[in-house]
């Protein structure tokens, strides 16, 4: 049997290739730190605007009520987005949460350098509609009550 040499051909074309699959493993990366962090984003916001509408007793009171829920929501739990702030809008029949942050990308790295930007702006939206409670609890009273009827 002959033994056969490649004289190194596998490491030259690993050499060519391990950039490019070490830089598709960098962009999956922060591919899932921005899913990630625009999804905890969105889910505080929702959550600090829903603890906000059901709040009845002023609009003060609410806006004190969401600023503390927007705070306490986004303590430490996006990964990689920094300079997170957080805006609200109370209208008369909702209450709205806004996050934006910036996810920093290194420099270098799938040059945004070029595009003259240091990073990605995340932002997570969060909406809910004002109720009364205790008018709520009447309505699914008088929806229990027509059920029962009409069993």
């Amino acid at each position: 049997m002959k033994k056969i040499k490649y004289k190194g051909s596998y490491t030259v074309e690993a050499s060519l290739l391990f950039p490019f699959i070490l830089s598709v493993i960098i962009l999956l990366m922060y591919i899932s730190f921005f899913m990630h962090d625009k999804c905890v984003m969105n889910q505080s916001a929702y959550q600090a605007a829903l603890r906000a509408s059901r709040v009845k007793t002023g609009e003060n009171e609410v806006m004190g009520t969401a600023e503390r829920a927007a705070g306490e929501l986004m303590n430490k739990t996006v990964l990689a987005t920094s300079d997170v702030t957080h805006s609200i809008d109370i209208s008369g029949s909702e209450v709205q949460v806004r996050y934006e942050g910036t996810l920093k990308i290194p420099a270098g790295v799938l040059f945004m350098d070029i595009c003259g930007s240091d990073g990605i702006k995340v932002e997570g939206k969060g909406c809910a509609k004002r109720k009364d409670p205790v008018k709520f609890i009447r309505q699914c009273r008088v929806v229990e009550k027509m059920v029962k009827d009409k069993n």
